[in-house]
């Protein structure tokens, strides 16, 4: 798989991505409670997946129109705008978390579906580099780095609020506070920008699909066929 350019890349970056988008999801109910001292978690998490769920199918519309690979970029980065702006939340701000959950869950449903809908784009071209389709091996992948992303985000988080000396149940110190801002809002900012940076390197479109795939229909009957990535591989390495 490692001649499969454009699947390490997507992996790659999908997989700093969610070690990002893992740790919110572990960290919101401290959050919640500690730094901006509500008890509407269970609500904002509800604003959060519905939103996602509402703005899905308008993403797949979008990704067809657009690309995958600008609208993964796109649903990226206002994740990333979103969270930046948690940062700087505190007491008596739920009206403002709320609506920037709103804003982040936009982008929710797209960061989970599009980069699985590349996935099969890759496969593609894996199966005119080998001549045959290994799907089972690419999900076998894919569903490790899911696993490692929420391994790493779920014991990173914990791990380290647990040395910033957080105690469960008391009035927590202010670096106790700072770090659950930085953890819950900075790191998976940071996270989706790095993932954007690597994204930005893949090189499938849609036309570039469309000739790996009448790359493949040529060979099997028997037509020679060059690289359907040549003319970019020089951009990109492959």
């Amino acid at each position: 798989m490692g001649r499969n350019r454009p699947f390490v890349i997507l992996l790659i970056a999908y997989t700093i991505s969610a070690i990002g988008n893992n740790l919110p999801a572990t960290l919101i109910l401290f959050y919640v409670e500690y730094v901006l001292q509500s008890n509407l978690a269970d609500f904002f998490l509800l604003i959060y997946f519905v939103t996602g769920i509402i703005f899905l199918p308008g993403w797949m519309s979008i990704s067809r129109k657009i690309g995958k690979k600008t609208a993964w970029l796109t649903s990226m980065a206002i994740n990333t705008g979103a969270f930046l702006g948690v940062f700087f939340l505190g007491p008596g701000d739920a009206l403002i978390y709320g609506i920037l959950v709103f804003v982040s869950g936009i982008g929710f449903g797209a960061t989970l579906a599009i980069p699985s809908a590349i996935q099969a784009d890759v496969i593609d071209y894996d199966e005119w580099l080998t001549g045959e389709r290994r799907e089972g091996q690419y999900i076998g992948f894919w569903s490790i780095s899911k696993k490692l992303a929420a391994a790493v985000g779920v014991g990173a988080g914990l791990a380290i609020l647990g040395t910033a000396g957080y105690t469960p149940n008391v009035e927590q110190s202010e670096q106790v506070k700072l770090a659950l801002r930085t953890l819950y809002a900075l790191v998976p900012s940071f996270c989706n920008l790095i993932a954007i940076l690597i994204a930005l390197a893949y090189p499938i479109t849609s036309t570039v699909h469309q000739n790996i795939r009448k790359a493949i229909d040529d060979r099997n009957k028997g037509i020679f066929v060059t690289n359907p990535m040549k003319q970019i591989s020089s951009a990109v390495g492959i």
